[in-house]
């Protein structure tokens, strides 16, 4: 649905890794909200961590904070262990992911990085089992992941 926004989603072992580009609007954002939980519920039992790649996310109105703020207490009570957003507009995304998270409770470790290699490197860190470069690769298609 490229007319309201871009979504990616590609799930690996405990990882869950979104990327959302465009501008999006409130049925952007309810489609996202249910396939997010689609594929969280796909994931094996246990803590997971969750990459949100927001570098081109052209934010959107305040009508799509309810579902998503819906997704972010839906996540925190299963197991969500790391929410890692890889932002591009540090004060304007971070203003947006905080009033998604008005009053949830949260039970996950935020982490905001600003690059590709940089979140590779702190998803290595939270899950050593995992070879993210080899399974972001073709989610990237060529763009630089470089360790």
């Amino acid at each position: 649905m490229d007319s309201h926004g871009r979504l990616e989603i590609q799930t690996q072992g405990h990882l869950l890794w979104i990327r959302v580009q465009g501008g999006i609007n409130y049925e952007f954002a309810c489609r996202y909200r249910d396939e997010v939980m689609a594929a969280v519920l796909s994931l094996p039992p246990g803590p997971w961590v969750r990459v949100t790649d927001i570098q081109q996310w052209e934010l959107g109105g305040p009508e799509i904070i309810l579902p998503l703020h819906e997704l972010m207490v839906w996540c925190e009570a299963r197991q969500l262990a790391h929410s890692i957003n890889i932002v591009s507009l540090l004060n304007l995304q971070k203003h947006m992911l905080d009033a998604m998270m008005t009053d949830v409770a949260r039970h996950s470790l935020r982490h905001l990085t600003q690059q590709i290699p940089e979140t590779l490197s702190l998803v290595q860190q939270l899950l050593p089992e995992f070879d993210a470069v080899a399974v972001m690769e073709p989610f990237y298609q060529n763009e630089c992941l470089s360790r």
